[in-house]
Formats: structure tokens, sequence, C-alpha cells
């Protein structure tokens, strides 16, 4: 079906009609949902694909995502919007009480210039569910006017609205190309996934929100993986969560379009059945089987959850009965002999509409593996436009099977705490991840591993040594193959992967004394000459190809393995990911010229506004454990793989009890432009900070410049450091953040609310100088495990603000103890379950991201003071590396940890190790949530990508 529609200029546009194409595509679940089959009957069916789905609906009674009662028949959504249905919703969208058209409107209207700086030349937009593109007239007047070689596909269900829509703005926009695509989404996404330009999709009026949260991720998942390529993008408006009244109001005009919108379903149905009957018996008769005055609009509004919920209530007994034609077909199929009885004041489900808090953006981005990268609002907070992109790689991919009731940051937190509470204890069959990681998170893996060693790093600069405490990038490219290649030998009894003298050359790398770096581990001999990158990346194939027939094998014989085997196996991995860390930061110590970013990323402009800064308190008085309580390697060595067995390394064991002392902690780590505002105000005063640890120990201001900033000349990065009076000097300057996707601005964008990277020695005069300290390892578990565990259960905590008088745990226990719990009941698995799911872990963005979420709501649920424990950067705490009691070195890896733990008295050296918890941007999901486990680096090292916070004895 072609339309062709000429102006003076000659300019057309094509009609393309996609609506037979997933005609065959029944739903089965009863969902009333936009997920539906074709509109299109034919008469080869005995009962066309949306008569199928609707008597399905009709007999099938669901509750509502995140309630278990009561259970509602429903309709289909995607019948609401017949033409007279798409006229109504037009008229809504003029309505003073429906924000959400005007919201969008003034989005647009103010930041088209913005949101087309995303939109590449000779790209393609496409527009899911376009409407009358009032809205969409807004950017392609901009598109038209500033950008060249664009294509915008408009899709829609309804021919004749898209046809007048689209030859009106085809006759307008002469210098964009116009396609209107009709039908419903499934019948689209093949034509869309043989589209091979840069693509921008749009999908705009919050109607991601007229789906279930698992509904929409589904869906956005299959679009980012079929659809989407690297670096393509997606703009999803999105409805905030604000007062209930104005919510209420948006669905009740006063004018009732709303409410004539809702029942005309009914009518949509009558005329649907009818054209069936006539396709199969022109001389059938079909009489309505809906009564539209037998029954009344009805909404109603879940605060908790978020969401709106549109029914039609029954306003007296009434019966659907079939047509003849069809009815024999419907009691074969469901048994429903009589037709449909629907008593009064039952109510039929008919849409969802959801409200967002502000963590949904980026909570929906990871659960669906795109990045979260802008977003554009309007001065009340009402409504957002929201920018994600495919990215080069993530290791996020979820394992979860119970998606979450909504798309707030604590809600899957929520679910976790519920069922710890319901069977008195969190269950190792609830976890995250299994013992080993299955295929598709190797792969992740992989490709991160392989973003940056092949395409950040150019193949020029592989032998380039940016740290002289490492090696050159080329031995990492062969370090991990061959780990991995000699713990699979120790697994499976194969012999080590050819060449075997890799593994001579590769083994171990350097980590060598600060103080003197000719003291360093035993380590792999340095070749004369580094092998060919071609013959380390053929090698580290045929390793992974190793690794994924052991994996598979296990799959299939239902995870059946010895203890040794599967940890060996396990190492590999983790080793795998903690390297890739270490990749990272030596990146970002190269010239930023020479980086190559993987995607395209733009850094927001600085918060005009910043929430006070908020401290937690805890009354401590109690032991808490340290360490895994799972994992024994000696006792396991000889035996079977337990069942749900959480590894850990050998300096988590065995675990511990610690005494805490009451202390108050701030909620969030120090921000670059707290610490640049430090170094100004110490440049003004003695260029030393007197330390008392058993000695005195002066701190020059040019040690004190983090060397995750890089001076700025005209906001473009300098190399090379100044150093004396030049870096008194360059504090006037600015500043910019190293990452591998340029340098931005501290002074002027929102990198200055990212938490600052230093070493221990630089948080600790940070610290000192304003009268604080940091917290030791115990007190920082403590603090992130019971305010995760309090927010999970909504245990009633006050605001952030008022929480330096508020002790959570002991507010935690007054609501457990009330519950019939304890606070161990859930927190004794070595996963923290409860870290939110917005956490910037797993490469969820490239750079760290702010440390609090812009307050964009008077009513938003994410207040600005809340706290954020896990994600951006490490946290450097008090606690030298020392081992637990009992300590054991793992036969499996001796050295791991036992080549690092330094003597009590060394602690005021550089060299000395002190521990680190929580993780960075790049750090792997299960060494992230895993709160037993235990980094270290050496005090001075200034390269890690780890902040802190501030900590102090409390009374």
């Amino acid at each position: 079906m072609d339309f062709k529609v000429t102006d003076d200029l000659a300019h057309a546009y094509q009609f393309i009609d996609c609506r037979e194409a997933a005609s065959a595509s029944v739903s089965t679940s009863g969902s009333s949902s936009a997920f539906s089959p074709s509109l299109v009957s034919t008469s080869s069916q005995c009962l066309s694909p949306i008569i199928t789905h609707l008597v399905k609906c009709l007999n099938t009674h669901n509750a509502l995502p995140g309630t278990l009662l009561p259970k509602y028949r429903s309709l289909p959504t995607v019948l609401l919007y017949d033409n007279a249905g798409l006229e109504y919703f037009d008229r809504i969208t003029y309505q003073p009480e429906y924000y959400l058209t005007s919201c969008e409107l003034d989005i647009l209207s103010a930041h088209a210039g913005s949101i087309i700086k995303n939109i590449p030349n000779n790209s393609d937009i496409i527009e899911l569910g376009c409407g009358s593109l009032r809205k969409t007239e807004i950017i392609l007047d901009a598109i038209n006017k500033h950008c060249k070689g664009v294509s915008y596909y408009a899709i829609d269900v309804m021919p004749q609205p898209l046809h007048n829509s689209m030859s009106t703005l085809a006759a307008k926009f002469i210098n964009i190309t116009f396609t209107a695509l009709c039908g419903i989404y499934e019948e689209i996404m093949p034509y869309l996934g043989k589209l091979t330009r840069p693509k921008t999709i749009l999908w705009l009026g919050s109607s991601i929100g007229n789906y279930h949260t698992a509904e929409a991720t589904d869906f956005l998942t299959e679009l980012a993986r079929d659809s989407l390529a690297i670096d393509d993008a997606i703009i999803i408006g999105m409805d905030m969560k604000k007062d209930s009244n104005i919510i209420w109001d948006a669905y009740h005009d006063a004018q009732g379009v709303t409410a004539a919108f809702e029942l005309n379903i009914l009518s949509h149905i009558n005329h649907i059945i009818a054209e069936h009957v006539a396709l199969q018996d022109p001389n059938a008769r079909s009489d309505p089987v809906f009564d539209q005055n037998k029954f009344i609009y009805y909404g109603e509004y879940d605060k908790a959850i978020g969401r709106f919920d549109s029914f039609l209530e029954a306003r007296q007994d009434t019966v659907v009965s079939w047509p003849p034609a069809i009815a024999a077909y419907i009691e074969k199929m469901c048994g429903c002999k009589n037709g449909v009885v629907i008593k009064r004041g039952e109510r039929i489900h008919i849409e969802s509409s959801y409200k967002y808090s502000s963590s949904a953006p980026e909570v929906l981005a990871q659960l669906v593996g795109l990045t979260f990268s802008a977003r554009w609002t309007e001065p009340r907070g009402y409504y957002t436009l929201n920018l994600f992109r495919k990215p080069y790689a993530t290791m996020l991919h979820p394992l979860r099977t119970t998606p979450p009731t909504s798309l707030d940051k604590w809600s899957m937190q929520a679910a976790y705490a519920q069922i710890a509470r319901n069977m008195q204890s969190i269950s190792r069959e609830y976890e995250e991840f299994p013992s080993i990681p299955n295929i598709a998170e190797w792969r992740a893996l992989w490709e991160t591993w392989d973003m940056l060693t092949l395409r950040v790093i150019g193949r020029d600069k592989l032998l380039v040594r940016p740290i002289d405490l490492r090696h050159p990038f080329i031995f990492y490219l062969g370090h991990i193959p061959v780990f991995a290649d000699i713990q699979m030998t120790a697994a499976d009894g194969a012999p080590l992967s050819e060449p075997v003298i890799f593994a001579q050359w590769f083994e171990r790398g350097i980590d060598p004394n600060m103080d003197d770096p000719t003291i360093c581990h035993s380590h792999s001999e340095i070749p004369s000459e580094w092998p060919p990158v071609e013959k380390i990346i053929a090698y580290r194939d045929r390793v992974r190809v190793r690794i994924t027939k052991w994996v598979e094998c296990y799959l299939k014989s239902g995870c059946k393995t010895s203890y040794a085997a599967a940890r060996h196996v396990w190492m590999a991995f983790e080793h795998e990911a903690l390297h890739v860390e270490t990749l990272l930061y030596m990146i970002l110590q190269m010239d930023p010229k020479d980086i190559c970013a993987p995607v395209a990323c733009t850094i927001p402009p600085i918060v005009p506004t910043w929430p006070c800064e908020g401290w937690l308190s805890f009354a401590g008085g109690r032991d808490i454990v340290l360490g895994n309580t799972c994992e024994n390697e000696l006792q396991l060595h000889t035996k079977s793989l337990p069942s749900g067995h959480i590894f850990g390394w050998d300096n988590e064991c065995p675990s511990t009890n610690v005494t805490i002392k009451p202390f108050r902690i701030r909620t969030q780590p120090i921000t670059n432009i707290e610490y640049l505002d430090f170094l100004r105000e110490f440049s003004t005063n003695d260029d030393c900070v007197t330390k008392t640890n058993n000695s005195n120990i002066a701190v020059a201001l040019q040690d004190l410049v983090p060397k995750s900033w890089i001076l700025l000349t005209n906001n473009t990065a300098h190399v090379s450091s100044a150093t004396g009076t030049g870096e008194h000097a360059s504090l006037a300057c600015d500043y910019g953040v190293r990452t591998v996707i340029g340098t931005p601005s501290i002074k002027s964008t929102e990198a200055s609310l990212w938490p600052v990277a230093v070493s221990e020695i630089q948080a600790e005069a940070y610290a000192k100088w304003h009268g604080k300290r940091l917290p030791t390892e115990a007190e920082w578990t403590h603090a992130a495990r019971m305010y995760h565990l309090a927010r999970a259960l909504d245990a009633g905590l006050p605001l952030v603000a008022n929480l330096s008088s508020t002790a959570v745990d002991t507010n935690l226990d007054r609501v457990l103890a009330s519950q019939g719990t304890v606070a161990k009941d859930y927190t004794h698995c070595p996963f923290d379950m409860f870290v939110p799911s917005d956490a910037n872990i797993g490469f969820a963005h490239l750079h760290p991201v702010a440390v609090s979420s812009t307050l964009l709501s008077k009513t938003d649920a994410d207040k600005a003071g809340d706290a954020t424990f896990v994600g951006n950067t490490w946290e450097w705490t008090a606690t030298p590396f020392y081992p637990f009691n009992g300590f054991i070195a793992s036969p499996m890896y001796p050295g791991y940890s036992a080549d690092f733990f330094d003597p009590p008295e060394a602690h005021v050296h550089d060299s000395t190790h002190y521990v680190i918890k929580g993780g960075s941007y790049a750090t792997h999901p299960r060494i992230a949530k895993r709160q037993t486990f235990r980094n270290w680096y050496q005090r001075g090292y200034p390269y890690v990508l780890a902040s802190f916070r501030l900590c102090e004895d409390a009374s």
C-alpha cells in the first residue's frame, strides 16, 4: 500500500503497510499490554489473532504486577487506537489537566537544539507510535534546518491518520526523507533491523508507561539487541512521580474526554468482530457484543508503585454473547458456552500508566543493556526526555528471573527483603550469581576486555608503558589468556595451549614496592621481544574456546563438578575481571590524544544546585562479621562443588568478628570540586599537612594533586604536569578528569560532582584538614549493609538530613524486632543483595557519574541526600591490608594475598597496602556486590580508581 503525495517541490513520502507481517503471532499471556497480535483479519482464519487474544483476555483473571489481589479480566490495550480512539486521544492532549503533552512540548521547544546535537547527519530517525506528530514537528523543524541526509520513519497502527500527518510533514520539511510504517511494534521490528545507517529511535509521550515493567524491559532488550548498532540512540519520554492529585486530574479531565476514550474500546471491539464475521459469511448477522451504556470508566492510582490503572466497570450484570458465526470456535477454545458473564461492579483492566522516580532511567538502562546518557526536563520536573545509547560493551547482564515491579532503584531490593522476611533468611537459591559464570557473563567480560585492549588502545600503542610500576599494555594482552589457560589445565587436566612458552612470559606481572621499586614479588621473565599481537590474539581465542567448552559441559551436567575444578575456572573469570580495572587506570594515564573513545559521549554541564552534605549515624556496640562464611578451600578441596557455593579469595577467610563503636559517616564520597576547593584553601596556608601516626609526615601541595586529573588549557588537556610554584599557579586554572571518552572540566561540567580518585595519602590529608578521618573496613561495611537493608525494607527511616541524630542500625533493629527478625538474617550471605539497581558498576557508564541525583521534583521519592556506597569509585579505608586471624594462603594461588601483607610497623610507609571497599564503574557486579571482597593498594599509589568519604567518632 503506497500513498504518494507530491507538492510543488515534487517532494514525496513512502507508505509501507506491515500489518500482516505478524498476523500469525498470537499472545497467550492474557495480558492487556500493547504487546498484541495484528489487528488484520483474513478470511482464511477461523478466529483472527486479535479476536483470539481478546477472548483469552476476557476469560483470564490476572493480578496487576506488584499485587496478589484482586484479579481482573482485561482487554488488549492496542484496541484503544482505532481512528476514533486516535481522535479522542488527540483531544486529550489539549485538555488543561493533561500535563504530559504540554510538558513534552515545553521540553522540545526549549531543548531542540541540544537534542539534535545527538542526531548525526546521514542517519535515520524512527518514531514509535507517532500519533498526530504535533510534538515531533518541533524536532523535525530543527533537523530540517541544521542536519543533512536525515530520513524520518513514523510508526503507527492506523493508516489514514498516519497518512494525513505524513503527507503534511513531507511537504513542509523538504530536507528530510519521510517513510510511514503502519503496524504494531512487533510487525515493524524486522524492517528496522534492515536499516544500516546510524539510528535514533524516538519513543515519546511516556508510551513506555503503558507497559508493565517486565514488558517494557523485554521490549527494549529485544529492540537494543536486534535493531540498534553500537552508539545508536533511543530517546524515551518518561512521566515522573509527583503529587497524586495532579496525576488523578490528568486522567479525569472536566470534559470527560478520557472516559470517552476508554469506553471507545468497546465500540472498536464490536466493529472488529462484525468485520471478521462478515469476512467469514457476508450474510451472517453480528449484533454488538458489548453495550457501552452498561459500563463506566474508573481509574485508580497506586502511589507506592507509581502506577495509574484504567478500568471499565460494569454498571449492571451483563453477558458478552459471541455471534453464532464464531461462537463454536470460542467455545472450543476456552469452553465458554454461554458467553462471558460480567457482574455489576466488576472491573475490566484496560491500561496502566507508570510514573517514574529520578533513578528509573538509570535502572532501565542497566536492565536492558543500554547506557543512560542525557536527560532533558522542564522547570517543574513533571516530565523528562531521556537519551540512551547502545554501548560498545557492558558487564551488566542481569541474571534475575523475577522482574522488578517498578523501575525504582530499591524495587528489586524490596522484593529480596520480602522473600527473606517470609523465609526468615536470604536463601542462596535467591542469590543473583551462580557459582560459575554462564556463557553470557563470559562473553560480556570478553567484549569489555576487547574494547579496552583492541579499541581504546590503538595497535600502535600496545608497547606503551604509561605507568613505570607496570608492564606495557601488550603484557596484559597475553597475561589474561595465559593465567586462564593455566587454571583450565588445573581444572580439566589437559595440556597447556600452544605456544607453551607463553606461560613462561605472561603468567605473572609486576607490582613493585613504591618506596623501593627494586623490591618486587616473584614474576614472569620478560622476553627479549614481545610476540606479535596477532599471535597473542590467536592464542587468546583458543583459550576462550577451551573455557566455553568447559562451561557448556558443566551446565549440561546440571552444574556437577569438583570443587577444585570449579574454583580454578572461577579464578580465571575473576582474575580477568580485576585486570579490566588495572588496564583501565593504566589507559587513563596515557596522553588523552592517544586514547580512542569507543563511543560518542558528552558530559552534561555543571549542575547549578547541589544538596547539602549529609551524614549517617550508627550506634555500633556490636560485633559484625567480616569475611566469607561460605568459602573454605582446604575443607572443600577434594569434594564436589556444593550447590549455591559462593567463592572468595583467601584473604576473605576465615570470617572474623569485629566490634565497632558509635560513628558517623558521610552519605557521599568527596567530589572533584570539593577536593579542588581543598587544594585552593590549602595552597593559601602552609605547604604541608602534619599527620600524627607515630611520626610526623609532611605532604607537599604538589603531591596532593590527583593523578586522575589533567591540567586544561583552553579546555584542552595539557599532558606535562606542572610542579612546584607552577602547580600553585595552576590551581587558579581548570582541571579535567581523565576518562576514555575525554577530559571533562571540573569547573564547567558534571565531572565536578564525580567522586575524586586519589591515593590513600591524599585522602587522609583531606580528612585531617577537615578534622575528620577515614572509616575502618568494619565501619564502612557495617554502614553500607545497614543502609542498603534499611532502604530495601523501607524501615521508616526519616529523611537523610535528619539521620545524623538517628542511628540507622538502632532504628533498623527496632523495626526488625517488630517483625521477629534480626539484621543478620538478611546480611549473612557474602553478596549484598540490597545494592541499589542504579549503582554505576560493570561499565554502566564509561566514567563516574554525579554522586547524588539532581532533585527533579519536590515530591520525588529519590531524595538528593540518598547515600551511595557501591559504584563510581572504590573507597579507601583506614584499615591496613592484614590477614584475618587463622588465615591460610590458598594452595591454588598462594601468592595472591600473602605477597602483599605488610608488617604492622610498616603502616606509615607509602608502600603499605590499605583495604579499599565498594567498587568502581569498571568493577564487575560479581565483585562489587560481594561485600566480603577485599581489594587493596599501596597507600601512596595514585592511579587506582578510589575515592573516600569522611568519618568521625560519635557518642
